[in-house]
């Protein structure tokens, strides 16, 4: 689902266009309504409205109303969940910025890991290391609760947590690009950073990849 947003004021728009809303106890309590949900915490898994960023829906990261509430989740969903793509997958990777990590699931609560976390740190580490062999950024491996530490940092409803809980998809990974937390305006890439970052980005993936027909195919 693509929509257009054209307003020279609002360039980080990250929401979706959903009309205005006003539900979740904060918006009914300062009567708040606002245009939008963030995807990609509309999933059901440990979706919760605790945290005031998510329930708010003038928040950049309002979860939405209910699980599965936005038509693009529902549709990831139903794709990922279809026979085409039951089975059929070992590998997703979100690109993100920024913060120059490699989050592993699960990010709703800290020291909360997947059975099979160690395989996804092995191959991550792996691309961690030609990353920085190759391009010198050096990404941290974990979960973004643990890496940050901050409750902030903690997602409910989170697509790739989801997806690692209710797929078939072993390795699940959420790349934050650089640069690195303590840069200003980090969400806008400057133009010159651009190609220097897919080409340390993507000797990393091809790593990922390689591992992955190696897996697909012994």
């Amino acid at each position: 689902l693509l929509f257009s947003l054209v307003d020279v004021q609002i360039r980080q728009w990250r929401k979706n266009r959903a009309p205005s809303n006003c539900s979740g106890f904060v918006a009914y309590r300062e009567h708040l309504c606002c245009y939008g949900v963030d995807v990609n915490r509309n999933y059901d898994f440990e979706f919760n409205q605790l945290n005031s960023r998510f329930n708010n829906p003038c928040s950049d990261e309002f979860q939405g109303p209910f699980p599965f509430s936005e038509p693009e989740s529902r549709a990831v969903r139903d794709y990922l969940l279809g026979e085409e793509m039951r089975d059929n997958v070992d590998l997703l990777i979100s690109l993100h910025t920024h913060g120059e990590m490699i989050i592993l699931p699960y990010n709703h609560r800290k020291r909360t890991y997947s059975d099979d976390y160690h395989d996804l740190r092995y191959l991550a580490k792996k691309a961690a290391d030609k990353i920085r062999e190759d391009g010198g950024t050096d990404y941290q491996i974990g979960t973004a609760a643990d890496m940050i530490g901050a409750f902030e940092s903690v997602a409910t409803g989170g697509a790739s947590d989801w997806i690692k809980n209710n797929t078939s998809i072993k390795f699940v990974y959420v790349f934050e690009l650089p640069p690195s937390l303590v840069t200003s305006f980090a969400f806008q890439m400057k133009p010159h950073w651009l190609i220097p970052t897919f080409n340390e980005l993507w000797r990393g993936l091809k790593v990922l990849f390689d591992e992955m027909i190696r897996w697909r195919f012994p």
